[in-house]
């Protein structure tokens, strides 16, 4: 089972940053300038989990916090 803390675990190793920095209400655009870094590390997660997404799930994604509720949401619908 996929949970809010194992996504954030995969953030900062992508990331190569301490999880501490990785709050709730952080942005994703303040850990990752460049866009293609960010899809990079949706393909890296999606991978460690197991899901696939599609462009539509992105859309109302800002900050860390909504990512890690899109993958531990979508893992309890793929269960």
């Amino acid at each position: 089972m996929i949970d809010k803390n194992a996504v954030k675990e995969q953030i900062a190793t992508f990331l190569k940053q301490p999880v501490s920095r990785l709050q709730d209400d952080t942005s994703l655009t303040s850990l990752v300038v460049e866009s293609f870094i960010l899809v990079e590390m949706i393909i890296d997660l999606q991978d460690a989990f197991g899901l696939r997404l599609v462009q539509e799930d992105m859309k109302d994604v800002k900050t860390v916090g909504d990512l890690t509720k899109l993958f531990v949401s979508r893992a309890g619908a793929a269960s």
